[in-house]
């Protein structure tokens, strides 16, 4: 299952929006963030809590952030926090687009 959330990060230079795609192969998930003008590499788990974990980057402009993200999502909205060494950041966002992979029996 693929989906895409449209986010907003409250980061030290005001909130940011952008767009996280996030597939599942349980437990694991990897995707993408699309953000300031880059699209970073995501990976991580979903916790038998429901949590998602992930790691990625945040890359600007000026510099490139190594994060740790922990999100939770419930009917269609995400919300969370990112922490690196030298900032943490607030998320929130909805649910734009699910896809499901069905395989088809022959």
């Amino acid at each position: 299952m693929t989906e895409q959330y449209q986010v907003i990060i409250q980061s030290q230079m005001g909130p940011r929006t952008g767009v996280l795609t996030l597939s599942y192969q349980e437990p694991y998930v990897t995707g993408s963030l699309g953000l300031v003008g880059y699209v970073n590499s995501v990976q991580g788990i979903r916790s038998e809590d429901g949590r998602l974990h992930l790691f990625h980057p945040i890359k600007t402009a000026v510099s490139t952030i190594p994060c740790e993200t922990v999100l939770n999502i419930q009917a269609g909205n995400l919300f969370g926090i990112s922490i690196s060494k030298s900032v943490r950041m607030r998320w929130e966002g909805a649910l734009v687009r699910r896809e499901s992979r069905e395989l088809s029996k022959q």
